[in-house]
């Protein structure tokens, strides 16, 4: 009952929730509250936290019963300043969500590049070039089987995968394959990964990318205005 009173809240704005929306297909992933003013998440695996509410009151209400969450997802900017008062997190990031909503397969770019899956001995490289996640996390998502690599003839020219909390990302081209449709072809991949396991493919970009937002609307995905916030 709880689990529809979310799905029902959230899918008034299917872009905005839509990560919020597959999580909770994912049996690691429990409603702690929901009704027709808001849900809170609370997904075990990745350890975060996500809350969407109609007005700060009832954000405030919800994240009473939450004792040191060390991530929370917040879907509007009332949220951010709710969620500070109670825990003050030190790290801010407010991302646009792209989606990809036609059940139809994306049409492969020609490319020679071929995509492979990439294991634990690619730790090294893609630490030196990907800046934005830490080892642990990197390491992680190599081991899920989550990342893959294009590579043009036998070496690795760019890398992409899936975060643990289910958006596409982590993607990576190396200088020197910059602007030869590598990211495209990765992304392309991995959104119709997506589809294929029944899955709505979609991204979150951070505000201010200007390059993944162009890469996602070519691809054909919707992206959001508002933004959400990752509160770490």
């Amino acid at each position: 009952m709880v689990s529809k009173q979310a799905v029902s809240y959230l899918s008034k704005d299917m872009l905005l929730h839509i990560d919020m929306l597959e999580i909770l297909k994912r049996k690691d992933t429990e409603v702690l509250q929901a009704s027709d003013r808001g849900a809170l998440l609370y997904n075990e695996s990745c350890g975060v936290y996500m809350i969407s509410a109609q007005d700060g009151q009832t954000a405030e209400e919800m994240l009473s019963s939450v004792k040191r969450p060390e991530v929370i997802v917040t879907h509007q900017n009332f949220c951010i300043d709710t969620v500070q008062k109670q825990f003050r997190f030190h790290r801010k990031t407010a991302c646009h969500q792209a989606a990809y909503f036609n059940r139809n397969p994306l049409p492969v770019p020609e490319s020679s590049a071929v995509i492979r899956p990439l294991d634990e001995s690619y730790l090294p490289f893609l630490l030196k070039y990907y800046s934005l996640a830490g080892i642990v996390s990197v390491q992680e998502r190599l081991e899920s089987g989550s990342m893959f690599g294009a590579f043009l003839s036998g070496a690795l020219a760019g890398f992409a995968g899936t975060h643990a909390e289910g958006s596409m990302g982590l993607l990576e081209v190396l200088p020197e394959y910059r602007r030869q449709g590598i990211a495209l072809v990765l992304e392309t991949f991995l959104a119709n990964r997506f589809l294929a396991e029944g899955r709505v493919p979609f991204a979150q970009i951070i505000a201010g990318n200007t390059a993944s937002l162009k890469l996602q609307q070519k691809l054909g995905f919707t992206v959001s205005e508002q933004t959400i916030c990752w509160l770490e």
